[in-house]
């Protein structure tokens, strides 16, 4: 079973689902695909790698290296977040260092299959996300987050896994049957 799947019908209503609750549903609109009628395209023509059967909510930052980000197969991306593959901090140390070529902080962004992005997470250069991940909305993520972990805070670290995640809310659906 995929940890999330969505489900569109014909009136324009998509359900979310997560590990086969639903767990979101809302009406499809323009003000959540791209300017050209399908944001997943929009993102793959600025060079974004994207996989099959994404669903990205909203703008989203891009860095001046768009093609450094890669997400996943299955992932979705809830709106604002940012996407830094390179750090411009190292222009304050130029004039300190000898070799300035070493400073260099560049890095790919990797988003991992079947995962879930909150809202206005920010992602540091080279990061990874593992697949059947969460990570938290308004999140920093700093660094790697293996498979089937679920993530959170400023700076993102460790809340739980997923497939207890997965329980917690399965517990919580029956009970408000």
């Amino acid at each position: 079973m995929k940890l999330f799947h969505r489900k569109l019908f014909p009136n324009g209503r998509e359900h979310i689902y997560f590990l086969g609750i639903k767990i979101f549903s809302h009406d499809t609109g323009k003000t959540e695909i791209g300017p050209d009628g399908n944001y997943d395209q929009w993102l793959r023509n600025r060079g974004v790698k994207v996989g099959k059967n994404c669903h990205i909510w909203g703008q989203q930052n891009l860095p001046s290296e768009p093609y450094f980000i890669e997400i996943g197969d299955n992932t979705m991306i809830a709106f604002g977040c940012t996407f830094l593959t390179h750090d411009g901090s190292i222009n304050a140390c130029e004039k300190l260092v000898t070799d300035f070529s070493n400073l260099r902080k560049l890095g790919r962004v990797t988003i991992g299959t079947d995962c879930f992005i909150g809202c206005q997470v920010i992602f540091l250069p080279g990061v990874t996300i593992g697949n059947n991940c969460v990570i938290g909305a308004g999140s920093v993520v700093t660094k790697n987050v293996p498979d089937g972990e679920v993530w959170a805070g400023n700076p993102a670290h460790f809340i739980t896994t997923t497939k207890k995640l997965a329980k917690k809310l399965e517990k919580q659906s029956n009970s408000e049957e």
